[in-house]
């Protein structure tokens, strides 16, 4: 059993400025991520409301600068290595990862969210296929093409903003009136893009395709049409990445944990940072915050402890 004196579960903003906070105050951490760090921020294309990029900057460059900050610092960030489980044994957490098993005096959960699925026939079958839960990811593979972004809040017009320079054609399906953003100037650039039409009071009911997608079967206003597209991006949403807690009697709101201002979870010793959390602002500035106040005070509860 490999032991530390804290677990950061999530490589993301959150995790990471907490991995910084702790290697400064000389902790033995180490930072479990079941990707390749740098969170999700890495699948947004051009970042333009953190501060200190004035001209903005691509989320896989933030996200880059993040990771190679904390590893500048001494974090240890292990890739690759999803958190299967957490118990309690005493006063302490035993961590069970597919690779290993760890033992803390303190865990810090900033695992994010993941995105939901549609759960209509052909969305499985052809993921990977046409269908895509990340249009920076995957963007340039549809250039010049069809394609549909289902979803109607801040991630679908996203989505369909960082696709209109390579579609030819952007259909965004929503069961909304209107798309749903969190800021102003979004829904100005929805505007002016020509090639992106929003297709409102809609709902996909079947995604087809042999090999590859060909065309959504959506329900307008209760009238059944089909739109002929390449690729389908879904954005309708995301849920917290609690699961891997079910063996802890952590107190959770509709999978989201609940802390106190010092980012504490019901359990002594367990603590929560960034979009896991219940009620945050879903924002990386805001995940920064999180994963600062996060690390110190999980260092204060291992001083006073242990």
């Amino acid at each position: 059993m490999i032991e530390k004196d804290l677990i950061i579960i999530g490589g993301g903003p959150a995790g990471l400025t907490a991995g910084i906070y702790g290697s400064r105050s000389e902790l033995d951490l180490v930072v479990l991520d079941s990707g390749v760090g740098g969170g999700q921020i890495a699948n947004a294309g051009l970042v333009e409301n953190y501060p200190g990029f004035p001209d903005g900057i691509t989320g896989m460059e933030l996200a880059e600068t993040l990771k190679k900050h904390a590893e500048n610092t001494g974090v240890k960030i292990n890739m690759l290595e999803p958190v299967t489980t957490i118990t309690q044994s005493g006063d302490k957490f035993i961590v069970k990862t597919e690779k290993a098993l760890y033992q803390a005096k303190a865990v810090i959960v900033a695992t994010g969210l993941v995105h939901r699925k549609l759960g209509v026939p052909g969305e499985s079958e052809l993921s990977g296929r046409g269908v895509s839960y990340c249009a920076t990811c995957d963007g340039a593979f549809f250039k010049g093409k069809r394609v549909a972004v289902v979803g109607g809040g801040t991630g679908a017009a996203m989505a369909a903003l960082n696709l209109a320079d390579l579609a030819s054609q952007i259909f965004v399906v929503t069961k909304r009136e209107h798309l749903k953003v969190a800021e102003k100037i979004m829904e100005t650039r929805l505007d002016r893009a020509a090639n992106i039409e929003v297709v409102s009071h809609s709902a996909v009911k079947k995604i087809t395709g042999e090999n590859r997608v060909e065309k959504i079967e959506i329900e307008t206003s209760g009238k059944a049409r089909s739109l002929d597209v390449d690729g389908v991006f879904i954005e309708v949403g995301k849920k917290a990445l609690t699961s891997f807690l079910k063996d802890l009697p952590v107190e959770l709101e509709k999978g989201y944990i609940p802390v106190d201002r010092d980012q504490r979870t019901s359990i002594p010793g367990l603590f929560a940072a960034g979009d896991v959390v219940s009620g945050s602002v879903k924002q990386m500035g805001v995940a920064v915050a999180h994963g600062t106040i996060a690390a110190l005070s999980a260092y204060d509860y291992i001083k006073n402890n242990f």
